[in-house]
């Protein structure tokens, strides 16, 4: 085994042995990353293989060893030249980035790789503004200044760089604020089964969020179900990567320009529906982006021929955003008595990069309230908007206020006025959505609350207000988290809806009506408490008693890959099981669409049994 020959090594000029042992078995695998809608080839992560058969029994021992023998650098160099020749020769058929990894400790002491990194590049035929550089966790933890100062310079080579393992180690919040990658990639570990954990989903989607906010792209990594695809694109990642795209392979040939896993199995969020867009609000400036290759003079004059132009984005090779140039941060190149004269001189250092500020980022697809949600207090000149990953137009801040009042406007036009949840127009278009959604299983309910009329009648609307207002936020603190809809269909009525994992979701509900029927009781009396009932007169105007508040369910499962149905369907069957659940001692009722029925002529059928061991 070549790992156990340490001690011979170190005797016999070892690093050389082992760089010439290196070049002749180890080889560079590519492992393509897409893009997450379109399934188009956006990079190609370099990693590793047949580190095996010089005895090593993982790849980080590998790496250690060529550290312990001090030529880790050539070691690093050489895996890049390999996985660049194969890009290179790529390139006339499918143009791709390369992702190559480097660890915390080498990035900080890039002086010592650089010159063997640039080397490599220059033989394979790719300059540094065909590579990405991933920061992986790695030795020990160097100062953030010294990373800093590190991507600055590779930056300034034309380097981009990404965060790997975001989420663990030091992969953390001050390093994607500090160092402002162009990529983050997602931890395996929050990416493994995404579309079952609710909290993680969180996590992804406040990820994304943030790093939008930063103007940076995130990489899912680790995708291996075309559930985790989803859930992936349902938290706004932009790239991803994973066994389910494809496995690395060894060999160039298997690049290819779209893979078939993604693109095949579209957004669920992009099935036709009414939904307003960015560009149907007509926020979206075409404004045309500078090359960042364009001279700095050539950005000045432009500026002093549009004075009306406060600011350009500024993209790479690939379209890629990369933010903006202001003119006022050029102004002092022609207001000071040399700045005119250094911007002709052939030596000036600086470039239209080192002029250009970062700006938040979103998909053309997102839609508007979650822009505002997302970029409301980030915005300074606008929001970057891209179609994938490339440029596609600019929302500047005025029209970003602008569609803020607009949304706020329909928001209180379409909430219940007392919960503040969404009402019917969005119940009803939650529902039809979900029924142009074959590809997935839904699940509607609609809970009542029992006996509220003697409660109203006697503690008046003020007590019934604050027993509508406690199930809504019983209803917040159980589903708020989640991708679930929670709409108030008025009076006492409210609309619980989730699409695609719907496991649990009948016991949930019934839990947060068990909830209310307990933290009900405090709004009554010590006396009505004992009595367990109220007396009044009921709607036939004979005094009877009346059991305290309790909700009665009504739920209703569109199984996946089922029949289509119609809201109205959905709304008619909603309102039978509803007066069922209200006739039936436990206050529930449920049924399920079948997959063989007719449309024109929808009968459900009860199903509880059978239900029951679906959504619990």
């Amino acid at each position: 085994m070549f790992g156990s020959s340490v001690h011979l090594l170190h005797e016999s000029n070892g690093g050389a042995i082992f760089l010439d042992r290196v070049c002749s078995a180890v080889d560079a695998a590519l492992q393509p990353i897409t893009d997450i809608r379109s399934g188009a080839i956006h990079g190609c992560e370099a990693l590793a293989r047949q580190t095996q058969a010089l005895g090593f029994a993982s790849i980080p021992q590998f790496f250690a060893f060529a550290e312990r023998l001090g030529v880790r650098v050539e070691v690093d160099a050489f895996l890049v030249g390999l996985a660049a020749r194969k890009i290179a020769a790529r390139k006339p058929h499918v143009d791709t980035l390369l992702f190559a990894n480097l660890d915390r400790m080498r990035a900080a002491q890039i002086d010592d790789t650089l010159p063997a990194l640039l080397a490599e590049l220059s033989r394979a035929g790719l300059s540094p503004s065909d590579v990405c550089i991933e920061i992986t966790e790695g030795g020990e933890a160097p100062s953030c200044a010294g990373l800093i100062q590190a991507v600055a310079k590779l930056r300034q080579h034309g380097f981009r760089i990404a965060i790997d393992d975001f989420g663990t180690g030091h992969s953390g919040l001050q390093a994607l604020y500090e160092l402002q990658p162009e990529y983050v990639k997602i931890d395996r570990f929050f990416i493994k089964d995404l579309d079952r954990d609710g909290r993680k989903r969180v996590f992804v989607s406040r990820v994304v969020e943030l790093a939008h906010i930063l103007g940076t792209q995130v990489v899912a990594e680790g995708v291996e179900r075309v559930e985790e695809l989803h859930a992936c694109r349902d938290a706004g990642c932009d790239l991803v990567q994973g066994y389910f795209v494809a496995m690395p392979s060894t060999e160039a040939t298997d690049i290819r320009s779209v893979y078939g896993p993604v693109s095949e199995n579209p957004d669920r969020r992009l099935a036709p529906r009414n939904v307003v867009t960015l560009e149907a609000e007509g926020v979206v400036m075409a404004l045309e982006a500078l090359p960042d290759t364009t001279r700095v003079a050539d950005v000045v004059d432009y500026f002093l021929s549009h004075p009306e132009c406060a600011y350009r984005p500024v993209v790479n090779a690939r379209a890629m955003p990369l933010g903006i140039v202001r003119e006022r941060d050029l102004r002092w190149l022609v207001q000071s008595p040399f700045g005119r004269d250094l911007l002709q001189n052939s030596s000036f250092p600086m470039t239209l990069r080192d002029f250009t500020t970062r700006l938040p980022t979103v998909d053309a697809s997102i839609c508007p309230t979650q822009l505002i949600e997302q970029c409301a207090h980030a915005i300074d000149e606008g929001v970057i908007v891209t179609e994938g990953t490339r440029y596609s137009g600019f929302v500047p801040s005025n029209a970003l206020l602008r569609l803020a009042g607009m949304i706020r406007l329909r928001q209180a036009q379409s909430q219940n006025p007392l919960t503040h949840l969404p009402a019917n127009d969005a119940i009803l278009g939650f529902i039809g959505r979900a029924t142009e959604e074959r590809g997935m299983s839904h699940a509607f309910a609609h809970l009542d609350f029992n006996h509220f009329k003697p409660f109203n009648d006697v503690y008046g609307f003020h007590v019934g207000d604050r027993a509508i207002i406690m199930f809504a936020d019983l209803l917040r603190a159980e589903f708020g988290r989640d991708d679930v809809f929670i709409g108030h269909i008025g009076g006492d009525d409210f609309f619980v809806g989730v699409s695609g994992e719907i496991d649990g979701f009948s016991r949930r509900v019934r839990e947060v009506c068990t909830r209310f029927a307990s933290n009900a009781e405090s709004l009554y009396t010590q006396q009505h408490r004992q009595n367990g009932h109220i007396e009044c007169a009921g709607r036939d105007g004979v005094v009877a008693r009346f059991p305290l508040l309790t909700c009665s369910v009504a739920l209703l499962v569109l199984p996946k890959g089922g029949r289509g149905a119609t809201t109205d369907e959905i709304a008619h069957e909603l309102s039978r099981l509803k007066t069922i659940s209200k006739k039936s001692e436990a206050c529930f009722s449920t049924a399920t669409l079948a997959a063989h029925e007719c449309a024109n002529a929808p009968t459900m059928r009860a199903t509880l049994p059978l239900l029951e061991r679906v959504v619990n």
